[in-house]
């Protein structure tokens, strides 16, 4: 029975983080988009420096290629890592989980060098 408490508790505090984390951040941006809705009804012109004081920011010009090198970063580490290990046996299962954010990343850069070229900024 302590075992299985012990379970629960470890790999359920990882979505109970990540849950509180995104509840507050949506009920925050919630807000904010009541406060704009708020100033529309009233007639109030809205600026970019309006929006942007009221938390809205818009989209990093290069945060797919940001993840996209992190990811990639994180693949080749975990291929590494299975590497590194001295049985025959864990270089292929740690080959595979190494695939996952590799290609994800992989995936991150294309988008990266598709969109940069058709955004002229």
């Amino acid at each position: 029975m302590e075992g299985i408490i012990g379970i629960i508790a470890v790999f359920g505090t990882i979505p109970l983080v990540v849950f509180i984390i995104l509840y507050f951040r949506n009920k925050a941006r919630s807000k904010n988009v009541e406060l704009v809705k708020a100033m529309l009804d009233k007639d109030k012109e809205i600026t970019p420096a309006v929006i942007k004081a009221v938390g809205f920011s818009a989209k990093r010009s290069h945060s797919d290629l940001r993840t996209g090198m992190i990811l990639v970063a994180i693949g080749i580490a975990t291929l590494l890592l299975g590497g590194m290990i001295p049985e025959d046996e864990a270089q292929g299962p740690m080959a595979g989980l190494a695939m996952f954010p590799l290609l994800i990343g992989v995936a991150y850069l294309g988008f990266w060098c598709i969109i940069s070229r058709k955004d002229p900024e």
